[in-house]
């Protein structure tokens, strides 16, 4: 039976080849947060290097949100370890909202966690930027914009960011947490969490949902995975289609 570091380094690599992720030279910014996903994918990543056809660089990258229930220089030793360069940076946006006491979201946390990340990797002069998101937390993003934003998206393995300089990846879409949450513990990893994993949010209720559905119903993981890449535009309510009679050149399927 394989261990959880073979499974998880087996779908990195599917998700690798399946969307192209990396290409040879590539300089990667690891977005580490210190939760168990981000450490799993730095961890990855750097086993992965045996097996890669190429060579790439690795920096790890954390920003202090003002939001770790430890001291985030725990995390130091643990990524020199690997011999990957962390680099540590305030995001002053948030810490300015803490300090002033005004009350916010995780989505603003986000907006301006990921606009600092891609601004650093762009100083770093990396070509990448890698985050932790992992199976369930596309399964999680579907349905919140389904329930909430009134449209169907989610987290996408691959894409750009807007000035073109910098190519997002997410090597763990195919790693559930479960999977993730093994590989960590095998590893001996002490994650850091946020103070806000705490709180209730929609996210919380909608994981706890998707737990719920897959502690009575095997499978539901996976069949939400594979809905991510099976999609026929015909069944919705898209306008401006291509002709119907075509619309079988229109399925994504996997």
């Amino acid at each position: 039976m394989m261990d959880a570091g073979q499974k998880v380094l087996d779908a990195m690599g599917r998700a690798m080849g399946r969307f192209s992720m990396l290409c040879s030279g590539d300089r990667i910014a690891v977005g580490v947060s210190g939760g168990k996903d981000s450490l799993t994918l730095l961890h990855a990543l750097v086993a992965y290097k045996k097996r890669a056809p190429f060579r790439y660089e690795l920096i790890a990258v954390t920003l202090d949100q003002g939001k770790f229930k430890l001291p985030v220089f725990a995390l130091e030793e643990k990524i020199r370890d690997l011999g990957v360069e962390w680099v540590l940076r305030e995001d002053k946006a948030t810490l300015r909202l803490i300090a002033e006491n005004v009350p916010h979201g995780c989505d603003v946390c986000s907006r301006h966690r990921r606009y600092h990340l891609y601004k650093i990797a762009s100083e770093l002069q990396c070509s990448v930027l890698a985050l932790g998101h992992t199976a369930d937390d596309c399964a999680e993003a579907l349905l919140r914009n389904i329930l909430f934003n009134g449209r169907i998206a989610s987290l996408p393995p691959t894409s750009q960011s807007q000035k073109g300089n910098v190519r997002l990846i997410r090597p763990l879409v195919y790693v559930n947490e479960a999977l993730s949450r093994e590989y960590a513990r095998t590893q001996g990893f002490l994650p850091i969490a946020c103070v806000c994993s705490e709180k209730e949010s929609v996210r919380r209720e909608i994981r706890g949902f998707i737990d719920l559905m897959r502690s009575r119903h095997a499978g539901i993981s996976d069949s939400i995975t594979a809905a991510l890449s099976n999609v026929n535009l015909y069944t919705l309510f898209g306008q401006d289609l291509p002709d119907p009679e075509r619309a079988e050149e229109f399925w994504v399927d996997s």
